[in-house]
């Protein structure tokens, strides 16, 4: 199977970087030949990509879900009688 980035049309975009950050890239390609910018660029937005599914995670558990403390407590029964006929055991929660 050829690499995705084989059997995609890569879109051309431009761009205004940070002068510092742009001699990062190119010091960083330069003792990396196997690199190019692109490859930089599309490592980093893979990173800020990640990040964000992070945070978006993070905001939902983070949200109260107004399920009430009765319900929340026969859900929590449910999981643990599970647990014991699953793993014969009980559940130390």
């Amino acid at each position: 199977m050829a690499p995705r980035s084989l059997t995609r049309r890569r879109p051309k975009i431009t761009a205004t970087l940070d002068p510092d950050l742009l001699a990062a890239v190119d010091a960083h390609v330069a003792a990396h030949p196997e690199l190019d910018r692109s490859a930089v660029i599309d490592q980093a937005l893979r990173l800020w990509q990640a990040q964000e599914v992070e945070r978006a995670m993070q905001a939902q558990f983070e949200t109260p879900d107004n399920v009430k403390p009765a319900e929340r407590q026969s859900w929590d029964a449910l999981r643990r009688a599970a647990a014991v006929r699953q793993l014969g055991r009980h559940d130390p929660a």
